[in-house]
């Protein structure tokens, strides 16, 4: 029995990640500030009760508060600060180990700079150049801290992942429902995209060949947000006709708007190499998957 420990468990990646390994032999231990009561399959360890942990094979950080929620200055320092502090903790837990674990963090697309006409893999090294990107950047230097000490580390940049059960693509379907769909800007901001499934079934492939390093972990398809409101219509059987200009969105998100405006083409180009079959390598495999009827 592989024993997994998950930070972040009870969110939608951590969530999806239990119910996909539901047949395989994994047991996991899900770090929580909450009381919750453990299952035969699931055992619930509060931060500051790191004692009961056992030799652990596998941790996935996936830890952090909302990207969704506004971004005043207090949740950005949220936003920062609980991704660093909980792989902090996480060094802490793993130097306990007898056996060192092999560790999955968490990152995100955000590390390189938007861009309507560049393509990058995971070769390509920016320095921050916005909140999101220092966030990343400091995020993964708390994590090289803990391969540093012999453990070995695979750093997962997540990009927009689809699921029907929360995060981008709900609010994305929304306006399409009440017939309101369209571009957003001029509609080639480029969204390096994920299915929920195929991420969590990249990281299981990562752990099992034990890939390390830096993996994009985004479709091989990336699509304009024009092609992706194009793909949700068709989908749903709706229009895709009235345009949101950038400067509504910049006046009702704020900073956030950037989630939706800018956008950066990013191939999964390490884990295509080292062999992993993606199941739906575009928005439109992704979208009938999700939505269709």
């Amino acid at each position: 029995m592989k024993k997994i420990l998950l930070t972040g468990g009870t969110g939608l990646v951590g969530s999806r990640f239990i119910e996909l390994t539901d047949e395989m032999p994994y047991e996991f231990y899900i770090m929580t500030r909450s009381a919750k009561a453990d299952t035969a399959r699931i055992k619930y360890i509060n931060w500051d009760d790191i004692n009961r942990i056992p030799d652990i094979d596998l941790v996935i950080n996936l830890a952090g508060a909302s990207l969704s929620q506004r971004w005043t200055s207090e949740h950005k320092k949220a936003i920062a600060g609980s991704r660093i502090e909980s792989t902090r903790k996480l060094k802490a837990i793993i130097d306990r180990q007898q056996t060192k674990p092999f560790l999955i963090t968490a990152s995100a697309v955000g590390y390189y700079p938007p861009a309507k006409h560049l393509t990058y893999t995971e070769k390509d090294t920016f320095k921050p150049f916005d909140f999101l990107s220092e966030t990343v950047s400091l995020w993964e230097q708390e994590a090289q801290k803990i391969e540093d000490t012999g453990v070995q580390t695979a750093y997962c940049r997540f990009g927009v992942i689809f699921s029907d059960k929360g995060g981008a693509l709900p609010l994305m379907i929304k306006p399409y429902q009440f017939y309101i769909g369209g571009n957003i800007g001029d509609g080639q901001q480029v969204y390096s995209w994920i299915h929920i499934d195929d991420l969590i079934h990249a990281l299981l492939y990562i752990y099992h060949h034990q890939l390390t390093g830096v993996y994009n972990i985004t479709a091989p398809n990336p699509a304009t947000q024009e092609e992706v409101g194009k793909a949700i219509a068709a989908t749903l059987h709706k229009p895709h006709m009235i345009p949101v200009p950038d400067t509504v969105l910049d006046v009702v998100l704020g900073e956030q708007s950037i989630m939706v405006t800018d956008g950066q083409r990013v191939l999964p180009k390490k884990l295509q190499e080292a062999g992993y079959d993606f199941t739906y390598p575009t928005i439109d495999k992704a979208l009938v998957n999700l939505y269709g009827q």
